[in-house]
């Protein structure tokens, strides 16, 4: 008998699709991931399939408006439908809600003190905090404001912030440190500048016994869909495990942070945040004018 129900219990076979809409996936990925409308044979690279069959598909995808084509041009790009189901997503994700279950799980996986941040009238805001088996002895809780030029929360919100939403804050800021904090680093607009080349570089804010002596803290952010960042995920703890070589708290952090970015429609990794774009656009305005 024993046997016998051995041989009963085999190994649940993998679930059978439908492969024609696999391959028209295939299609919708590669229009969605070009910066721009793309031709048949472009299309057909990216999906290593025959022009042929490729367009057999884009036909079906076009008459359910997945899909159009520029009349004169000739080229595919996504349809009306394609943009509708992207909105009723987006609609249906909360990014403080998914930030949160996450950093749970870290907390709970790693035995880690975490944070969530986000920004409030008064500037970077914690609104949930998570302890480890050994709670860091310091004054931060839920409700805390976090400064911008002396902690790795407000480090990231400053580089991912538009400026003009920041501006005000950070002079106030560099009025306290040069009145009464004189061994700080961050003195002047260029030091502020620097430190937000330095932060998006390493795409993390970072502190090593800033505020509290012995203690750092690391924080990665979440963007949305446009490149804003709507969260940022903060790990406190000894500076020794929080800068250790063997187990960065960085890295771990930062993955989980562009997972629940990639969740909400953004790759991090490979786009430039909103502030960012900002930046760019003014200073290809600015080039222009100068240019004239």
């Amino acid at each position: 008998m024993e046997a016998a129900s051995k041989r009963k219990r085999k190994p649940a076979a993998p679930r059978r699709g439908v492969q024609s809409i696999e391959v028209g996936a295939c299609l919708l990925r590669a229009l969605a991931s070009h910066a721009g409308p793309m031709h048949l044979r472009d299309l057909a690279a990216a999906t290593h399939m025959p022009a042929s069959k490729a367009h057999r598909y884009l036909t079906s995808l076009i008459k359910a408006g997945l899909a159009e084509q520029e009349p004169l041009s000739g080229r595919y790009d996504l349809g009306a439908m394609s943009l509708r189901l992207g909105l009723a997503v987006l609609s249906r994700r909360n990014a403080v809600q998914y930030a949160m279950q996450e950093l749970i799980e870290f907390n709970q996986s790693h035995d880690a003190t975490v944070a969530l941040a986000v920004w409030g009238e008064r500037g970077p805001t914690l609104i949930a905090w998570y302890d480890n088996s050994q709670p860091v002895l310091c004054n931060l809780g839920v409700g805390s404001i976090m400064e911008l030029l002396r902690s790795a929360t407000g480090r990231l919100f400053l580089a991912y912030q538009p400026r003009a939403v920041t501006r005000s804050m950070v002079e106030r800021e560099l009025v306290v440190i040069n009145s009464y904090l004189p061994s700080e680093s961050v003195r002047t607009r260029d030091d502020v500048d620097a430190l937000i080349q330095q932060v998006r570089a390493a795409r993390i804010g970072l502190t090593h016994d800033e505020l509290v002596p012995g203690a750092s803290a690391v924080a990665a952010p979440v963007f949305d869909h446009q490149g804003r960042i709507v969260a940022a995920l903060v790990q406190i703890g000894l500076s020794a495990q929080i800068h250790s070589r063997t187990r960065p708290a960085a890295d771990r952090l930062l993955q989980l942070a562009d997972s629940i970015s990639m969740r909400l429609g953004f790759d991090p990794s490979s786009n430039p945040s909103f502030a960012e774009q900002v930046e760019l656009k003014a200073s290809g305005g600015e080039s222009a004018r100068a240019a004239k």
